[in-house]
């Protein structure tokens, strides 16, 4: 019984540990309709009208209202990007209304709240019958959004994928965006959407990232769009594909896993 005891708890470690991949992972599933903020981890940035909305497993944003940030758990608050690895953010996007101008509504901050060092921002602007996604580094003088060429349809879901590529010296990481990767596995068989081959911002870059956040803009640029399935990891294929349920998989492997010792302790 002993050595049957021991074998089930080394089984849940690894069963634990082995699912423990990424950093972040939200699919807005356990929540209440309504308001976003102060469900699970998210928080409000700064007080405002309109908050964001969650519903049917989706965050729902709209123009000029409350913004949100979700901190990373320990150990990975802040998590920092080591020269030479790469950072990559996924989340299945569907927008439904776009502007002309544009504006972007998701980036990540060096610390948990930050109001004002916004990094990876993804934009979206209306083109022709559809959209365009745009991706801009950071705020700061010479810095441009630099937007992606095919148009992507309205109330249409893609999984979207933000690759951040720390780079040795200062004011040179590149960054690139894939949407619909074909291989979810290695990002060097897909062909990226946006691909910032340069830093081209004054504004330093971090080397520390501690929150996912999520914005409505200003009424007059910003989309109208649902963020599902948002997923943060060290590789490409933590975040390419939409995350599993964890918790089924990990109940419904555990019941197999303790079923055979069962059965393998009863013919002893």
């Amino acid at each position: 019984m002993k050595s049957f005891s021991c074998g089930i708890f080394v089984l849940l470690a690894w069963a634990v540990n082995s699912l423990a991949t990424g950093i972040f992972s939200e699919d807005f599933n356990s929540y209440a309709n309504g308001n976003l903020t102060n469900q699970g981890p998210w928080l409000q940035t700064a007080a405002a009208a309109n908050p964001i909305q969650v519903s049917s497993g989706k965050a729902f944003l709209i123009t000029s209202g409350q913004d949100v940030y979700a901190p990373f758990s320990a150990p990975n608050n802040p998590y920092t990007i080591a020269d030479g690895t790469s950072f990559y953010i996924g989340l299945t996007l569907n927008v439904s209304a776009a502007q002309a101008t544009g504006d972007y509504f998701l980036h990540v901050t060096p610390s948990a709240g930050n109001s004002f060092a916004f990094f990876e921002r993804l934009y979206v602007k209306s083109s022709g019958a559809g959209f365009v996604l745009g991706y801009l580094e950071t705020s700061g003088a010479g810095g441009a959004v630099n937007y992606g060429s095919t148009v992507l349809t309205f109330n249409t879901d893609y999984r979207t994928v933000i690759a951040y590529n720390a780079v040795a010296g200062p004011v040179n990481d590149t960054a690139s965006v894939y949407v619909n990767p074909t291989d979810r596995s290695i990002e060097a068989n897909n062909t990226a959407e946006i691909s910032l081959d340069a830093w081209t911002t004054v504004s330093a870059e971090t080397n520390k990232v501690a929150a996912i956040n999520l914005r409505q803009g200003s009424a007059a640029n910003a989309a109208t769009l649902s963020v599902d399935n948002l997923s943060v990891g060290t590789t490409f294929s933590d975040v390419a594909a939409v995350p599993e349920p964890r918790s089924l998989f990990l109940f419904g492997g555990l019941g197999l896993l303790a079923w055979s010792f069962i059965r393998r302790g009863r013919a002893a």
